[in-house]
């Protein structure tokens, strides 16, 4: 229970136990002198009072520490349902606390709506630390499991000691229910938050989620930030202990384009060309040049372009988008204008040992620029003349090549 007293001015808040702690005062006292010397703003500086309070004529311990002016986690929300960007920002700050308390080893333990205050200046303070757990105390028996609605199943249905762990699902259950709340902000009413010990979900969701109700509006009318994070729910309420999660943040990386690429950087207009890709850590992929948005599944796609063009895909995550680029090169199709091949000149009456072979001049004309073919030049073959029986037919148009090269032969073997 806490009590509020005012003393010149200033607000204190005074916390007793109704029922009997073991080894509160060391607890304490641990507690305290860790978070002074992390120095999380988060935090109130505190006091262990031995029999500090005087409670129907008994000294009982108190804890005592300045009270902590703001609005509870709820009435925060309501006060401010239709304006998304607070909301949104608020979201962000709280993402931004459970990172600093990953990385300074504090869980709170029972995070939940009635411990989590906004000051007035948006800045969010936690209260009640009987269930923080620090390296110190980890390990030592657990005093208080958490608010249903909050915790992992598993956490609630055997004793347990403290751990560093002990924040990850409530942390996950509360981001997710701002984020819903700040898309859609009739589900404050339609599932009656403001009168229920939780915010959008209750323990007899994690039963079986994706059969919930909660689960079916979220995932049909609910942007993809949404659809990932009761992905990650999921994944947490499949493990057979709270102990084996990890920090939710761990899935909110930001996406990473391993690499995107083309197997062909120069090609002839029309040739096909294959974009890869390999992408972690995004929920949408988009490419531009009339492709979209791409289905998570495929890792490549076949591309015929016909001029120069730049690629370019974007990687979205819930902890950003990145993009990258890729270029081909594209030369136009080659045309064939003309093809002039004259037919070689030869007279009827010659002397074999004049003969010369000329071969025939070709002129080839391609509308190709930047493109240069270059042709052999013809080496006629050393045929001794000596050896060589002309035979020549006026009135046929074709010299008959194959058939002198084939008596040649046959002669050379006399």
């Amino acid at each position: 229970m806490v009590f509020q007293f005012e003393k010149k001015s200033t607000k204190w808040a005074f916390r007793v136990w109704h029922i009997y702690l073991q080894n509160l005062k060391v607890r304490f006292q641990k507690i305290s002198q860790y978070l002074i010397k992390q120095k999380l703003s988060y935090f109130a500086d505190f006091i262990y009072d031995e029999n500090g309070l005087l409670v129907n004529g008994t000294l009982v311990d108190t804890i005592r520490m300045v009270w902590l002016d703001g609005l509870l986690l709820k009435d925060f929300l309501q006060l401010n349902l239709l304006n998304k960007q607070k909301l949104l920002d608020l979201a962000k700050s709280f993402l931004e606390m459970c990172s600093e308390l990953h990385k300074n080893k504090i869980s709170h333990g029972d995070l939940q709506h009635g411990n989590i205050i906004i000051d007035n200046n948006g800045k969010i303070k936690l209260i009640d630390y009987d269930s923080i757990c620090i390296p110190d105390i980890e390990g030592e028996d657990e005093l208080v499991t958490g608010l249903k609605g909050y915790q992992h199943p598993t956490r609630l249905n055997s004793k347990n000691c403290a751990s560093l762990k002990a924040d990850y699902f409530s942390e996950l259950v509360i981001y997710l229910s701002i984020i819903a709340l700040a898309e859609n902000p009739l589900l404050w009413n339609d599932y009656y938050v403001e009168e229920s010990e939780v915010l959008l979900f209750d323990d007899a969701d994690f039963t079986n989620l994706s059969q919930s109700n909660i689960y079916k509006s979220l995932i049909s009318h609910s942007s993809n930030e949404i659809k990932v994070l009761l992905e990650i729910l999921i994944d947490y309420l499949n493990k057979q202990s709270y102990l084996d999660l990890e920090p939710f943040e761990v899935y909110l990386t930001p996406p990473v384009i391993v690499h995107f690429s083309v197997d062909k950087e120069v090609v002839i207009s029309g040739q096909k060309v294959t974009l890869s890709w390999e992408i972690k850590n995004a929920f949408e992929i988009e490419i531009n040049n009339g492709f979209g948005k791409i289905i998570n599944a495929l890792d490549k796609i076949d591309i015929f372009p016909s001029q120069n063009t730049i690629y370019r895909i974007q990687a979205k995550g819930i902890g950003g988008k990145v993009e990258q680029e890729t270029f081909v090169k594209v030369f136009p199709t080659p045309i064939i204008e003309s093809l002039k091949i004259p037919m070689p000149d030869f007279t009827s009456r010659f002397s074999l040992s004049s003969i010369v072979l000329n071969p025939p001049s070709i002129n080839v004309s391609i509308n190709l620029p930047d493109f240069n073919f270059d042709i052999p030049e013809y080496v006629s073959p050393n045929i001794p003349l000596n050896r060589i029986k002309l035979e020549y037919k006026p009135k046929m148009s074709i010299f008959n090549f194959s058939k002198l090269y084939e008596r040649i032969r046959r002669k050379s073997k006399i």
